[in-house]
């Protein structure tokens, strides 16, 4: 758990200096994941279980945030992230009708997705160019959209 907190805060505190929106709110999405998923697992043990439905409740608002994210960004690790957090709840619904499978395998797996996840939101963040440009930061489709049209706009009327 040490181990995951401090990667997890390096992580997040390079994507939020480094990167742009996108990758702050990734940060943020996953601090605030684990940090709520870990104080409830530290005022109840019961929470550690699969079947905890406040826990599932938690992974499934990542998903959902992920998956906002992917649609709404020029980036490409969102989906990454999107899909690790699918994987994430595929193994804790697979762990809820297998009872059999034990705690260690669960946790094991659980915890390889969320490496995997602040994986590709450090990738993201790496790759923001040092001197990147507002719209490049902002990362938003509608803002990159429309630099494009007004760059068409201007090249049309440089030509006539």
């Amino acid at each position: 758990a040490l181990t995951y907190n401090a990667v997890l805060l390096s992580v997040g505190g390079y994507a939020w200096v480094r990167g742009g929106r996108p990758e702050r709110i990734g940060a943020a999405i996953n601090i605030a994941a684990s940090f709520v998923t870990g104080a409830l697992q530290l005022i109840d043990r019961r929470h550690y279980a699969p079947a905890g439905t406040i826990v599932l409740g938690i992974d499934v608002v990542v998903a959902i945030s992920f998956y906002w994210l992917a649609i709404r960004t020029t980036r490409f690790w969102p989906i990454w992230a999107f899909g690790f957090a699918l994987a994430n709840l595929i193994m804790r619904v697979a762990a809820l009708l297998l009872p059999s499978v034990s705690l260690f395998a669960y946790h094991s797996g659980l915890s390889a997705y969320a490496y995997l996840a602040l994986g590709a939101l450090l990738l993201g963040a790496w790759r923001m160019p040092p001197g990147a440009d507002d719209v490049l930061k902002n990362g938003s489709r509608r803002a990159w959209f429309a630099r494009e049209k007004l760059r068409e706009h201007s090249q049309l009327n440089s030509n006539v």
